[in-house]
């Protein structure tokens, strides 16, 4: 009961954190328009200056988002996402819900369970559960493809 309590507060905290972070942008974002006289745009999701996808910089923000609070520690289906052990937890080690892929197949985004979880099509892939993040919204189309760019670009750990 404990455990369930504390996931609640992390989660309650992570939704406040995020709340903040939109109006702070939102703010930021009619100024900038207000003085320069232009649209606002809306930052690139990508902290990359080239368009290699970074681990470090892309990827781990986006686990340390939505996904540690629960894959940390053993992690549910013996996954932690945390920074440091993620990488290692995921890149070439095989899924323990569908053993038939890997859960990050490097160059293979669509041989990478990591990506059925996250699109929601776990089962057709073999697997089972439900889509991730569990209990949240799903991840923005752009931040699923900044995955598959990463996958795709041979999941290096940089």
């Amino acid at each position: 009961m404990e455990n369930v309590v504390n996931r609640q507060n992390q989660r309650a905290k992570f939704l406040s954190v995020i709340l903040a972070t939109m109006l702070a942008m939102s703010v930021l974002l009619v100024a900038s328009a207000c003085s320069s006289g232009s649209k606002a745009t809306i930052p690139a999701t990508s902290t990359t200056s080239s368009s290699e996808v970074s681990f470090s910089k892309d990827i781990q923000p986006i686990f340390n988002s939505y996904c540690v609070v629960c894959h940390e520690g053993a992690g549910q289906a013996g996954l932690t996402l945390e920074p440091n052990l993620s990488y290692s937890k995921l890149v070439g080690m095989p899924s323990t819900e569908s053993t038939a892929e890997l859960r990050v197949k490097p160059g293979s985004p669509d041989q990478s369970y990591i990506i059925a979880k996250l699109q929601g099509t776990q089962v057709q892939a073999g697997g089972s559960g439900a889509q991730m993040p569990y209990g949240l919204a799903p991840l923005s189309q752009a931040q699923i493809g900044l995955v598959q760019q990463w996958i795709a670009e041979g999941a290096p750990n940089n």
